[in-house]
């Protein structure tokens, strides 16, 4: 994809996600997402945090450039990223990624009402 808004836009369709609600859990107006889809603002100085959110590489959300999606890395200690995971976290993380976009949404809106039932 050649420009940071269809990035952006890719990368949110695919967890679900409206502008508001990706705006909502990043901290920023609706506004800021629509102008960075409309290709009105190039550096976002938010990029970092609107990658974590839509678990996508910084770099490739920016830049175009890297791997899409955030890999999880084994190191002798234990697992690098921004928090540590569990073994089971990571073995469904592994499994999430294996699964097609369409069955993403499924499983996602499953756990959803999972966790209303829990409530």
């Amino acid at each position: 994809m050649e420009t940071l808004a269809k990035r952006l836009r890719y990368a949110r369709e695919r967890m679900g996600l409206t502008q508001s609600e990706l705006a909502r859990r990043v901290k920023l107006r609706p506004q800021a997402i629509q102008f960075i889809e409309a290709g009105h603002v190039r550096r976002p100085r938010s990029v970092v945090e609107i990658a974590r959110v839509l678990g996508v590489n910084a770099e490739w959300l920016l830049l175009g450039e890297g791997a899409v999606d955030v890999a999880i890395r084994e190191t002798p200690a234990g697992y690098e990223g921004e928090a540590a995971l569990s073994d089971e976290a990571v073995a469904v993380a592994r499994l999430w990624m294996a699964l097609p976009q369409g069955q993403r949404v499924a499983m996602k809106e499953t756990l959803m009402a999972l966790l209303k039932t829990q409530s």
